[in-house]
């Protein structure tokens, strides 16, 4: 499948900060992609798991994900043939679950405002608002990067429960509806967030940050997915070393603290 961006999808993104929905994986893909991640969420046992951070590092499945051609097919013709994955995050949103995303934006903490770079999010079930899809505020990535204050909400899948600071016009907020295997591309200072999920279904996005070897040092591992440019001022990952599934779990759970 390949994908490659229209001069329009081009207008969308620097008009207002996000283009979607943009076609990237099959049905199959996507069902298979859902399954692997149930697994892990069966797994984690204790209650659901709710976010999930850097499976690209660890699964063959996510790896695979994030390294799918038509999906860095649309990434290049954002940021060019210099790609690598600067971090994945995972949120799972149960049937029914008060779990939501304040309005924040991404670069608050990770300077990718500071860097060519853009986010996908990668819709493994249906995105809509009655399951909590995200929402942007079009526009609002040409304000730069805006104070934010940390409220500490157990329900808000940010750790950190960052929130922009002061009031965000939510009438002019845009509902991101995906079908599994669409993805959007996103600004790293659009305003976003999303409300709790009042379906009997859960709600499943698969995000993906990618950034160019422009990047300034980081003290976390990236994953070189195209280009052959020069990263060596920055640490690189290898692909997942653990066929076995269960030893990549345990790996993984060891890795995030789960």
């Amino acid at each position: 499948m390949s994908t490659t961006l229209s001069r329009q999808h081009l207008k969308q993104y620097e008009d207002n900060g996000i283009v979607f929905p943009i076609k990237v994986f099959s049905i199959e893909e996507t069902s298979h992609f859902r399954e692997a991640l149930e697994t892990i969420t069966t797994n984690c046992g204790g209650g659901p798991l709710k976010r999930f951070d850097s499976l690209h590092l660890f699964f063959d499945w996510a790896y695979r994900l994030v390294t799918n051609e038509a999906l860095l097919n649309a990434v290049e013709d954002l940021l060019g043939g210099d790609l690598l994955v600067d971090g994945t995050l995972v949120f799972y949103k149960p049937p029914q679950d008060s779990s939501y995303v304040s309005w924040h934006q991404d670069s608050v903490y990770s300077g990718w405002h500071l860097t060519p770079s853009t986010s996908a999010w990668i819709a493994l079930t249906p995105s809509q608002p009655i399951n909590g899809c995200m929402r942007v505020i079009p526009g609002s990535h040409k304000q730069g990067l805006l104070d934010h204050d940390n409220f500490e909400d157990a329900p808000n899948l940010l750790r950190r429960g960052e929130r922009v600071a002061g009031d965000v016009d939510e009438s002019r907020a845009v509902d991101v509806l995906l079908q599994p295997g669409e993805i959007s591309l996103h600004h790293s200072t659009i305003i976003h967030g999303s409300n709790p999920n009042m379906s009997d279904e859960p709600r499943i996005g698969f995000i993906v940050r990618f950034v160019t070897s422009r990047i300034a040092k980081q003290n976390r591992p990236l994953l070189q997915v195209r280009g052959k440019a020069d990263c060596s001022h920055l640490s690189l990952a290898r692909p997942p070393a653990q066929p076995d599934q269960q030893a990549a779990f345990s790996a993984w759970r060891i890795y995030s603290g789960v």
